[in-house]
């Protein structure tokens, strides 16, 4: 009997061991530091904490990431963990904490939720594997230096994320400034630049610069304020997904490139966001389809289309006109997997021939 017994308490204590064990590899410690601005240290201590959590939750998700998939994708998941980097904290100590100099320094213990910050890197993978990472065009409504250094900034911060860029000069020197940017001024010119250029997002730009002078004493101050806006449209649909701006005082050059990197990032969030609730909501795809002969026709096609095809709740009819349709299809899913049902449709003896997709969009023809 006491041998028993004895077996039982080494097996619970091993137990618990490797609980504590467990538990103890998701604790990480990380330093946090910020600057203590006219002499005031309870300010700087916050925000100093706040950036050793940020680190803390960097040095996991470092230790988690193993795959290549997961490597490449490694500043898209970062990015959008950061933003929301206390959701997967548990608890923290303070170590130690000092001022250093003009710096406030403090290390944490931080007991990340490991599950939880698991689930949102699948998450964000998911999100940019469904979506095929659509590629990007920017039109900025000048093309002075401002617009540029803006353009300039927003690319790179894209390309970093993974997203393809069209580059816009080469098109502009086919198409011609003055002629591109009139074509974004309606619905219908947006969804003619993404179709000729092979975008599935328009983001239109715009720079202001302000400058005022004001004198102090006998000396004449100058002061830049730049204003950085942008509206992300779906280019398929014409419909606008996200509009920001971004406002930075200083020197042109630097400022304008801090507001038009700030302001993709926070794009780069809106979109994301959106792309999640397309895929676990309900999304909406733009059907066209030519080859019809009659009205009825189309109607029969509706009818098909909401048996036959999954994940369909509702088929809207924008336009009709000689045979060709424009439909709005609310889908529970991805427009390849509709696009795949669309084609093993058949009517009145006749197929369904899928002649272009794309991320949002489906152009069909119903053929002999």
């Amino acid at each position: 009997m006491k041998k028993l017994i004895f077996i039982i308490t080494v097996a619970v204590l091993s137990l618990l061991f490797s609980h504590f064990d467990a538990h103890a590899q998701d604790k990480i410690r990380a330093v946090g530091m910020a600057t203590i601005h006219k002499g005031v240290i309870d300010i700087a201590r916050d925000k100093a904490i706040e950036n050793a959590q940020r680190n803390a939750v960097e040095e996991k998700v470092g230790v988690m990431i193993t795959s290549v998939s997961e490597i490449e994708n490694y500043q898209v998941k970062l990015d959008q963990i950061l933003s929301e980097s206390k959701g997967f904290i548990n608890s923290y100590k303070i170590i130690s904490e000092k001022r250093e100099g003009k710096n406030y320094k403090v290390m944490i213990e931080a007991d990340i939720g490991v599950g939880r910050l698991r689930d949102r890197m699948s998450a964000v993978d998911l999100i940019m594997l469904r979506k095929s990472k659509p590629r990007l065009m920017f039109i900025f409504s000048d093309r002075a230096q401002k617009d540029a250094m803006a353009e300039a900034s927003m690319t790179r911060y894209f390309i970093a994320q993974g997203f393809k860029v069209i580059d816009a000069d080469s098109i502009k020197k086919i198409k011609g400034d003055e002629d591109l940017r009139s074509l974004t001024g309606d619905r219908t010119g947006i969804k003619k630049i993404a179709h000729s250029y092979g975008a599935e997002i328009i983001i239109l730009g715009k720079v202001e610069v302000v400058t005022r002078s004001f004198k102090m004493g006998d000396v004449e101050i100058s002061a830049n304020e730049v204003t950085v806006s942008g509206k992300v449209i779906n280019g398929d649909t014409g419909e606008v997904i996200a509009t920001d701006s971004k406002v930075r005082k200083g020197e042109v050059k630097l400022t304008t490139e801090e507001a038009a990197r700030d302001l993709a990032k926070g794009m780069k969030e809106e979109i994301l966001e959106r792309w999640s609730s397309e895929l676990t909501n309900v999304a909406t795809v733009t059907l066209e389809v030519s080859g019809l002969k009659s009205y009825h026709d189309l109607s029969r096609f509706k009818e098909l289309l909401s048996a036959e095809a999954k994940g369909v709740k509702q088929v809207l009819q924008r336009s009709y006109r000689n045979g060709e349709a424009e439909l709005d299809v609310e889908i529970r899913g991805n427009t390849q997997s509709l696009a795949d049902d669309i084609a093993a449709i058949t009517m009145n003896g006749k197929t369904i021939k899928i002649v272009n997709i794309t991320q949002n969009k489906i152009e069909a023809k119903l053929v002999p």
